[in-house]
């Protein structure tokens, strides 16, 4: 579920990378300072994405801070966060819990269910402060978990059922003037993200018999499927008022989110 939403650093400047770099330790800072130890572990670029992009879009207050973490413990790194750095924490969690419980369910491992609990303990508060986020996420997989139950073989219809469980989590303000295109980002990169994941895993997928909607289909197609949830995503992006990380987020709509993709198809060569 998580790490393709990243960006290029070759394509950005020492500027954009520090300025990147800085949002990442925000998240990481709040992810600390809400949810300790077990926050950090669930620490993702996909949610630094979602800070940025928030916190670009309603010009909204930013902090920064300077500190030491077990990650860089010798000399003191900058951190940015804002109100929406707070938000993408708790988005983070709610996901994380999803995406151990699907690991949980997939083997028994008791080092997973040791995670799993951890999660699930701050699982209630999140669900009570954001039960928009929170009923659309659970649905959305609970009707993606039954339809791979029944063997569902079209893969557009799964990524857009999987799309329908994220959406609400980049459109933080029900209704908001912003709403659309941010509801419209959301379920491209959820389509996205879900095409990408089922391509990377075909192979492991193929030899254990697992279930994967991509294993019937050949790689032209595939590449269009994901191709057309790339330019919706775009085309929903480039509606948003965005200005102080504009050109670091374009460069993950544009090259960062194609990364596994390409190095995948460099290992098939």
């Amino acid at each position: 579920m998580f790490g393709s939403i990243t960006p290029t650093k070759s394509n950005l400047s020492k500027t954009e990378i520090e300025r990147y770099k800085a949002y990442y330790c925000g998240l990481c800072h709040e992810l600390k300072r809400k949810y300790g130890k077990t926050g950090m572990s669930a620490l993702s670029y996909d949610m630094v994405f979602l800070a940025m992009l928030l916190t670009d879009l309603y010009n909204v207050n930013l902090a920064e801070g300077f500190e030491r973490c077990a990650a860089k413990p010798i000399k003191e790194h900058k951190y940015l966060v804002s109100q929406y750095t707070e938000y993408a924490a708790d988005m983070q969690m709610l996901l994380s819990y999803y995406s151990e419980l699907d690991k949980v369910n997939d083997r028994d491992d008791e080092k997973e269910e040791k995670k799993l609990k951890a999660y699930a303990s701050y699982l209630k508060e999140i669900e009570t402060q954001y039960p928009r986020q929170s009923k659309m996420l659970k649905d959305g997989l609970r009707q993606l978990s039954d339809a791979e139950a029944e063997g569902e073989k079209d893969a557009v219809k799964m990524s857009y059922i999987f799309a329908s469980s994220i959406s609400a989590i980049f459109n933080p303000i029900e209704n908001d003037f912003f709403s659309p295109s941010l509801l419209s980002l959301g379920a491209a990169l959820g389509r996205f993200i879900y095409l990408m994941d089922a391509f990377l895993d075909r192979k492991k997928d193929e030899k254990k018999g697992a279930y994967n909607p991509l294993l019937s289909l050949d790689n032209e197609i595939i590449e269009s499927l994901l191709m057309n949830a790339a330019t919706d995503a775009s085309s929903a992006f480039e509606s948003l008022a965005l200005d102080d990380n504009l050109a670091i987020l374009r460069n993950i709509i544009y090259s960062g989110i194609w990364k596994n993709y390409d190095k995948e198809k460099n290992n098939d060569r």
